[in-house]
């Protein structure tokens, strides 16, 4: 436990540099897998299927099942989509995420239309993890490539995470370093990539009911807690909800509303997660639902083996 401590001191002592500008690569803050999606993306202490190749490494070394296979889709607003593919055997994992802006209208500097062009991401992940005593670690490392009409960026990044369960216990402690990496250039200028520190701990006091909260601490805006809950009331069947905070101005900035408006009720319904499982003789179905206001709501499905 004192290890565990100790590492998770220092990774929040990583330099969390260029606060005041934009990151680039912004699709790998999309999440990974409608399980913990619809938990409110609050997994770091749970990190026990696929999706942990995303929100923990670490958990390829302690819980996550020994080999999955995994695919997922959304539908997110603005004709935006994200379709991704995981595939363990503990210890090693490979994941990977696509991500398509749709057909973005191009403007030139006097606002005159210039025709559409496109967009789009890709990252791939290879994951291990590793076990140093009663503390389980794991890393990712990324290669990320986007383009944007006719520039595109290669960079590189590493996931380093910590978990500690508690032996005889239903307790667990998890902590996350994210998109810690190189520089994205687009001609002459360079973004970085959305770095983020997350904490969490969880907790399953049956094997029904499911507990975890997370901090997150990004370098590119204020932090936010994230909770989640799942309960499996009905063998098979699997259902989902959690909360993601957000100041005032993150809410007006994300659902593209001005200062001051009011708050509408599809808008109030902003950082709410819901999500719901199918799970039979190794197969698994999930589905998330992220409202996103007045922008519409994002769908997110996956489909996983676990053999």
């Amino acid at each position: 436990m004192k290890s565990f401590l100790l590492v998770a001191a220092l990774l929040a002592q990583a330099p969390l540099l260029n606060a005041a500008q934009s990151p680039a690569a912004q699709f790998l803050s999309l999440g990974f897998g409608a399980r913990a999606l619809g938990m409110g993306e609050a997994f770091t202490a749970v990190a026990d299927d696929i999706s942990c190749v995303y929100y923990n490494p670490a958990g390829l070394a302690a819980g996550a099942a020994d080999r999955q296979l995994a695919f997922s889709h959304a539908w997110h607003v603005q004709d935006t989509a994200v379709s991704q593919a995981g595939l363990m055997r503990r210890p090693y994992a490979a994941s990977l995420t696509y991500f398509s802006a749709g057909d973005l209208e191009g403007r030139d500097d006097n606002a005159a239309p210039t025709g559409n062009f496109t967009a789009r991401d890709l990252a791939f992940g290879l994951s291990r993890g590793l076990t140093l005593g009663p503390l389980a670690a794991g890393v990712t490392g990324k290669v990320i490539s986007q383009r944007i009409k006719s520039s595109g960026s290669t960079s590189f990044a590493a996931d380093l995470g910590l978990l500690y369960r508690f032996e005889g216990t239903p307790y667990s402690l998890g902590a996350a370093l994210l998109n810690f990496g190189t520089k994205v250039k687009f001609e002459e200028e360079s973004f970085p990539l959305p770095l983020k520190l997350k904490v969490g701990a969880a907790a399953a006091f049956t094997s029904r009911l499911l507990l975890a909260v997370d901090g997150e601490f990004p370098d590119y805006g204020p932090a936010a807690a994230r909770l989640g809950a799942e309960y499996r009331g009905v063998e098979g069947i699997a259902l989902r909800f959690g909360y993601r905070t957000a100041s005032s101005s993150q809410r007006d900035a994300i659902l593209g509303r001005d200062f001051g408006d009011a708050v509408s009720g599809v808008d109030a319904m902003y950082g709410f997660f819901a999500g719901v499982g199918f799970e039979y003789s190794g197969f698994n179905l999930d589905y998330a639902l992220l409202p996103y206001g007045d922008l519409g709501s994002a769908h997110r499905f996956s489909l996983g083996l676990k053999f």
